[in-house]
């Protein structure tokens, strides 16, 4: 009955878009343009104000994000962000029962959910209030998820919309799977400068510092010349907090201040002349 029911609401779909979104999943593309057109596509099938994938490790406090459209305050940029990410009312199914759709209302009144810390920090500044969400788990990674969540506002998402994006999710999740398997496989090669993600893995596996998730991230940003006033807009935070931040870097490194803690990076990372530029020997003083 259930499979019946699901494929009579498919069957109402134009199938131009589903075809549309069958050559983005299946398409030989590698990179993170890929993840937002599979946003953009998703957008004709399941309407949504904003499309979100989040890699991460919630263990390690480690996350990548693609957001579509992207537009600014961006959520995992929030100062807070694993503090309140760790009350969303969707937890308990999400990593209970993966790989399955669920709805904001599954377990909450939106009534309710406004008056919560997380809707006022998170939500509110992006206009939305509700919200669906499936978390893919990386059997070859434990302790890592994929998770995709679309965003909207006033309007819930319908069973049929659901019932759709549970048809999607195990292809979504081997399209990426694939990109993950490229990114670790071109990893050696690749700039740990590019972004946050790589620059995080290079320095636990090259260095000896005990540095926190948001030290790293001041860390990277100091290395692309960014000044504090920046380096706290780009996170979220106040400038003096990213002075903190830095201030505690600095010893924990071996250094004295941000141009030494630049000149230790790259001589540690070997870089050649056309990487140096990523992170500059001479950058801006706040």
């Amino acid at each position: 009955m259930l499979a019946r029911e699901i494929r009579q609401k498919v069957e109402e779909l134009d199938c131009e878009k589903l075809l549309g979104l069958a050559r983005v999943l299946y398409s030989p593309g590698q990179s993170e343009a890929l993840r937002r057109e599979l946003l953009t596509s998703l957008q004709a099938l399941i309407p949504h104000d904003l499309g979100a994938f989040h890699w991460m490790q919630p263990a390690r406090h480690e996350i990548s994000a693609w957001y579509e459209p992207q537009r600014r305050p961006l959520p995992s940029a929030h100062q807070e962000f694993w503090r309140l990410i760790q009350t969303h009312p969707l937890n308990g199914v999400l990593f209970s029962q993966p790989s399955r759709a669920w709805k904001l209302s599954d377990v909450m009144p939106r009534k309710d959910f406004v008056r919560t810390e997380l809707y006022s920090a998170l939500y509110r500044p992006l206009g939305l209030d509700c919200e669906i969400t499936a978390v893919l788990p990386d059997k070859k990674a434990p302790g890592t998820f994929f998770l995709l969540s679309l965003h909207r506002q006033g309007i819930d998402f319908t069973e049929r919309e659901r019932a759709l994006l549970n048809l999607l999710l195990p292809h979504i999740a081997r399209t990426q799977h694939r990109l993950a398997f490229h990114q670790v496989e071109n990893s050696s090669t690749e700039n740990p400068f590019s972004n946050t993600v790589k620059f995080h893995g290079w320095l636990r596996e090259q260095t000896p510092w005990q540095l926190s998730p948001r030290e790293s991230d001041v860390l990277f940003w100091l290395c692309q010349g960014k000044t504090n006033d920046e380096i706290g807009t780009i996170l979220g935070i106040a400038g003096r907090t990213a002075e903190t931040h830095a201030l505690r870097i600095y010893p924990k490194i071996g250094v004295e201040n941000r141009y030494g803690a630049i000149a230790t990076v790259n001589q540690l990372g070997n870089f050649h002349s056309s990487e140096l530029k990523t992170c500059p020997s001479t950058p801006q003083s706040n």
